[in-house]
């Protein structure tokens, strides 16, 4: 019978290969083992990280943003509610603009006799009066007619800045006798100053022809409306309000 008898090289060999396969796989099995067992911290770190910056970047847009938006509403009501200062014109500006289209008014100078007053001058009443002129005489009989009127107005207006001053210019000899026209002014329930003018020289200076006759002159002393003869006393009411409202914005 023959024995075989391995080789001794060969069996050491052998006995290597199994040795170093087993330890192959317990390396194989341990690293698997510690990788399953290391947390996650870092990954999850990492997207928390990221997820803050994004959040923290989207924050910021949005409070630049939130600003600007801000800012832009802001201005807006500051600039509504400061008004635009209002054009103003200069005392001189505006007269210069009355002296191109209206004649300034004459005085009342030269009169022959004075009643319901010591003296009146339109020049003294500027800044500060709105003056209706009337020119009239006692016998004419349309100057009767709109004398009520006329003390009308005077009654209205009169604590208003409205001074009426009648030049009382006769159409006949004996209309120039002063206690006559005293009489004529009482029984006409006349209460302003009335201002003889039997020489003519206010009738003259205004370029009169008619009676009656009535001239409003403004604040400014430009002569800013006429009426000859009776009638249009809604019209006269109208225009002695318009000239007082604008006496009152040159005093403010």
């Amino acid at each position: 019978m023959r024995i075989i008898t391995p080789r001794p090289i060969l069996l050491a060999l052998s006995v290597l290969l199994v040795i170093g396969a087993i330890a192959a796989i317990e390396i194989r099995l341990d690293a698997q083992a510690t990788a399953e067992r290391q947390p996650k911290g870092d990954l999850q770190s990492d997207e928390i990280a990221k997820g803050r910056t994004d959040v923290s970047d989207e924050k910021e847009q949005q409070t630049a943003s939130g600003s600007s938006d801000d800012a832009g509403r802001s201005d807006t009501p500051e600039r509504d509610a400061v008004e635009k200062p209002k054009q103003t014109v200069s005392d001189a500006e505006r007269i210069a603009d009355k002296e191109s289209e209206y004649e300034q008014a004459s005085e009342v100078a030269g009169s022959t006799g004075l009643i319901n007053t010591d003296g009146v001058s339109i020049k003294d009443a500027a800044g500060e009066k709105v003056v209706l002129v009337e020119f009239w005489t006692y016998s004419c009989f349309n100057c009767q007619n709109a004398q009520p009127h006329i003390n009308e107005l005077y009654d209205k207006y009169r604590d208003d800045a409205l001074l009426v001053v009648g030049v009382h210019s006769p159409e006949f000899g004996f209309e120039r006798d002063i206690s006559n026209v005293r009489e004529a002014v009482e029984q006409a329930n006349i209460e302003y100053p009335v201002v003889l003018d039997n020489n003519y020289a206010i009738w003259k200076a205004y370029g009169q022809r008619f009676w009656p006759a009535w001239y409003l002159i403004d604040a400014d002393g430009f002569v800013r409306y006429k009426h000859f003869g009776e009638g249009a006393y809604d019209e006269t009411d109208q225009k002695v309000q318009e000239l007082l409202a604008e006496r009152d914005r040159i005093s403010d």
